[in-house]
């Protein structure tokens, strides 16, 4: 089958203006509609590669991402051209449902690493779904209750089931539907708030019991089932259900309820008429716990580390979790993909949201706290006029986030004294801080060190970004690519960008541009995706001294070195050349190899290496050796 079907980039034909428009649902089964007529999706694999669309829509899903959900992981050689006659058959489909003449019609357009979608909110019920939630989300935040509960319970009512419930046996979907049922709860739990809050808790009562029973971890529901049994006069039942999740989080998470759930407790034993649903409550603001989520979008190609995620996850969101997780590792190794991915599989431990903010600004210095703690604060929802002194704000972060259980993502630390006013008091809030360096003075931390990839996930990742087929067809080219990345995901992601782009060269082709290394980082940079003004930044941060260091023993020969090269290139004694070797491998700018009867060996990976020698030429004094291979002439002769 020919390029020209993927390429056919209309899913609608031009039928006039009275053709009625496209409409789309996946709030439950997966439907299409034009007007009143349903559409016929075709076969199981047809709608998988639509559903997959939708719950992605209006962003490129790529072909890998549609072999994966399509064939798990396994496609066949034909997998590129079947997916051309399973988009293909969509688009010729969808083109009953007309065109519209305001430019309204759905387009299904190929757009290189895969295919996107294009639909408007009154077009997919889950657009839909999320309008409507963040407009009762500002009339809470404004006052207006009656306003919020209308339209948070409209969104909770365009839900006709499960979503995709006809699509739960296909993996890639199912987790996609069980993202989209924690948004539905969130956005439920918000409506009972607002419902109960006006006092309606004998309409919704029994609805919410049931849920919260199906839902048994979700503190945000249990809080609702409570407040709505006691406020129906069931105040043994509310008292309960707190006892009952009690034991069930001690039996298996380890840990008690949240100090909110706690409280309601008390609050209930004791009889509170602050729980009375008060008849004057519409004229005073009420804001709505929301959820308070702010994290990026996880990498929909995420690949590999499965044992560093289980091991985030579990000294984050276990039992015996301390209250600081620190991921270290060197520029462009995924420590900031490595703490987004995991902070969104950890939703349950953190009911109360999860949430990131980067420590650098985006030249790579670091940001003050006094303004990093604003947008801390009002990441946790505290409005209104903040202190002014940084160690006030510092003091009313923690008092606040005491009461919560949220997992706050410190992104970039520069170094302990940055970071130590964000983190967590008292509670059972969590913080995840990303850093160069290894913070080894932060009290109460787990220290995750995060290495190059191994070659296998590289490769893995290479093949996800350009095709499994082509990188299969050059694999000795390939692992030349992936080493000249140094094996890390940021480069290799770059490169992989890069070539999806370039189908008309040969990864040979390429390779052969990346072997120089006068060329190589400017080479290593797609659209925002760049490794310089990483290296700069890490480089900045060095003191003098480790600077000179980095710069000298880059120009030593390619291959792994000694402690006896590397204190030629410096023009020092052996333990000098040792400790400052350590200090770099302290910022992940060196990595040792393993020891033999002569010591460890060191080595630079080849970006690294190429930028310590660029900043070698422009800041040494004296030349490098012919071929930029060798250490400074005035430094041969130090070890003798």
């Amino acid at each position: 089958m020919g390029e020209a079907v993927a390429e056919d980039s209309s899913a609608g034909s031009r039928s006039g203006p009275s053709a009625p428009p496209l409409r789309f649902g996946i709030l439950g089964a997966l439907e299409a509609h034009t007007g009143a007529r349903a559409l016929q999706l075709g076969p199981l694999k047809q709608r998988i590669v639509l559903g997959l669309l939708l719950c992605r829509a209006n962003r490129v899903v790529s072909v890998d991402a549609f072999c994966d959900a399509l064939w798990s992981g396994r496609p066949p050689r034909t997998a590129h051209k079947n997916l051309q006659v399973y988009v293909s058959a969509l688009r010729k489909e969808l083109r009953g449902g007309g065109d519209r003449p305001d430019g309204g019609s759905q387009a299904l357009i190929r757009r290189p690493p895969g295919y996107l979608i294009q639909v408007r909110s009154e077009q997919l019920d889950l657009l839909r779904f999320e309008e409507l939630a963040r407009g009762g989300r500002l009339a809470a935040r404004g006052g207006d209750l009656t306003q919020a509960a209308h339209l948070l319970g409209t969104a909770v009512s365009m839900w006709r089931g499960p979503a995709l419930s006809d699509l739960a046996s296909v993996p890639a979907l199912a987790s996609e539907a069980e993202q989209l049922e924690d948004r539905y709860l969130t956005v439920y739990e918000d409506w009972c708030q607002a419902e109960l809050a006006l006092g309606h808790h004998a309409q919704h009562v029994d609805d919410i019991d049931g849920l919260a029973r199906r839902h048994p971890y979700r503190e945000r529901l249990r809080h609702a089932q409570m407040l709505a049994l006691y406020q129906s006069g069931r105040q043994t039942e509310a008292l309960a259900q707190f006892d009952a999740m009690r034991q069930m989080l001690v039996r298996d998470l380890g840990m008690q309820p949240s100090p909110v759930l706690a409280r309601l407790y008390e609050a209930i034993l004791s009889g509170d008429a602050a729980l009375d649903p008060s008849p004057a409550v519409q004229a005073r603001p009420v804001v709505i716990r929301q959820d308070r989520t702010q994290l990026p979008a996880d990498l929909a190609d995420f690949t590999g580390r499965a044992a560093q995620v289980r091991s985030l996850t579990g000294m984050v969101g276990g039992p015996a979790a301390k209250p600081v997780t620190v991921i270290t590792g060197a520029p462009g190794v995924g420590k900031t993909a490595l703490a987004v991915h995991g902070a969104h599989r950890m939703a349950t431990p953190f009911p109360d949201g999860r949430l990131l903010v980067r420590l650098r600004t985006p030249q790579g210095r670091p940001r003050p706290a006094a303004e990093v703690l604003v947008e801390l604060l009002r990441g946790i929802g505290v409005s209104g006029q903040l202190p002014r002194g940084p160690q006030e704000r510092a003091a009313l972060y923690r008092t606040r986030l005491a009461d919560l259980r949220m997992l706050v993502v410190l992104d970039g630390a520069f170094d302990e004294a940055q970071v130590r006013p964000m983190l967590p008091g008292a509670g059972e809030s969590r913080a995840v801080v990303t850093s160069r360096r290894r913070l080894v003075g932060l009290e109460a931390a787990d220290h995750l060190d995060l290495a190059p990839m191994d070659e296998p996930e590289a490769l893995d990742l290479l093949g996800r970004l350009i095709g499994a087929e082509r990188a299969a067809a050059e694999p000795v080219t390939a692992r030349r690519l992936v080493a000249t990345c140094g094996l890390l995901p940021l480069p290799v992601r770059i490169v992989g960008a890069n070539l999806a782009g370039l189908t008309h060269l040969t990864l040979a082709h390429y390779a052969r541009r990346l072997a120089d290394e006068h060329q190589l980082l400017d080479e290593l940079t797609a659209g925002d995706l760049r490794l310089r003004p990483r290296l700069e930044s890490c480089y900045q941060d060095l003191p003098p001294h480790d600077r000179t260091t980095l710069r000298r023993i880059g120009l030593l020969p390619d291959e792994p070195f000694g402690l006896r090269e590397a204190a030629g290139a410096l023009g020092t004694g052996l333990p000098a050349a040792e400790k400052a070797l350590e200090r770099l491998i302290a910022a992940h700018l060196l990595l040792v190899r393993a020891r033999s009867t002569d010591g460890p060996s060191y080595r630079l990976p080849v970006p690294f290496r190429a930028y310590a020698r660029e900043r070698a030429r422009e800041e040494e004094l004296a030349p490098p050796a012919p071929g930029g291979t060798g250490p400074l002439p005035h430094t041969r002769s130090a070890v003798g």
